[in-house]
């Protein structure tokens, strides 16, 4: 039997949101538009658009920081900040943050201290968050992720291939996905030291909290449930069961659940819980 290793949990992506007036909207897009003239990085990208404008940090296909202003249909104006908090701290990528903190200083130095990164962090809404969880040892072909009111989910395939699971919509405020992340690791020209490693990752949306309060915020994982596969199948040899545990293998569990009555439902659900992984929760 495979020894599972948790890692440790944490922020792989958040944004941060800031709402500003008119006037500082327009000094906003002045800073942006400023930076992404005389930046000479390439790091460094510059968007501008009819309705903001952006600047995206990069460290070859990893994503570091963004910042954004914009307006919305009910003129809404925000600042915001993007960050892959893992990512600003690694050596191998803390030279261009430190690059990009020390131009966005210089260059705004002179205006309001609401475009800062300090006042995000003591003023600004957590308008989005990612929470990984990684796996060392898993086989992510045994899984069977699921949860209890998600009514979409999805799992990414091309040809024959299987690739991220989907439970809930990206539209959702929770969205589950596992994916294998020594392959994205790999896909990016990045070392991966484990010869495995599975995330489960948590993507809220709108949590309602501060960027103060981050450390109050309820896990969001025991949401999700995660049974074998394997084990499902050697649970019984009931016909519908098993083209419902190959519908949710194939198709996701939300679609599997959907074409159940009320009654199976409560009974799988009660027979995946039978078959959780013991390393989840």
């Amino acid at each position: 039997m495979a020894v599972v290793q948790r890692l440790k949990d944490k922020i792989d992506r958040m944004k941060i949101t800031i709402p500003i007036t008119p006037d500082q909207y327009s000094v906003a897009l002045s800073i942006l538009h400023g930076i992404g003239d005389v930046a000479d990085s390439p790091h460094i990208k510059h968007w501008r658009g009819q309705y903001g404008s952006r600047l995206m940090l990069k460290d070859g296909l990893q994503s570091i920081a963004q910042i954004t202003t914009g307006i919305s249909k009910t003129q809404y104006r925000y600042w915001k900040w993007e960050l892959w908090p893992d990512h600003m701290t690694r050596p191998e990528y803390s030279p261009a943050w430190q690059e990009f903190q020390a131009l966005f200083n210089t260059l705004a130095a002179d205006h309001d201290p609401v475009y800062s990164l300090n006042h995000a962090m003591d003023a600004g809404k957590i308008s989005y968050l990612e929470i990984a969880r990684d796996f060392v040892g898993v086989d992510k072909q045994d899984l069977l992720p699921w949860t209890a009111h998600a009514k979409k989910g999805d799992i990414w395939q091309k040809g024959g291939e299987k690739g991220a699971i989907y439970v809930g919509s990206k539209d959702s405020p929770r969205q589950f996905v596992i994916y294998d992340k020594r392959l994205q690791l790999i896909a990016k020209g990045q070392h991966c030291p484990c010869p495995s490693l599975v995330r489960v990752e948590a993507r809220l949306r709108s949590p309602g909290i501060m960027a103060t309060e981050l450390d109050q915020l309820a896990d969001p994982f025991p949401h999700l449930h995660i049974a074998s596969l394997s084990k499902a199948r050697a649970l019984s040899k009931e016909k519908q069961w098993h083209n419902f545990i190959e519908n949710t293998s194939n198709h996701g569990a939300s679609s599997a659940f959907s074409q159940l009555s009320k009654h199976y439902r409560k009974i799988y659900r009660e027979r995946l819980n039978e078959c959780t992984f013991k390393w989840w929760h």
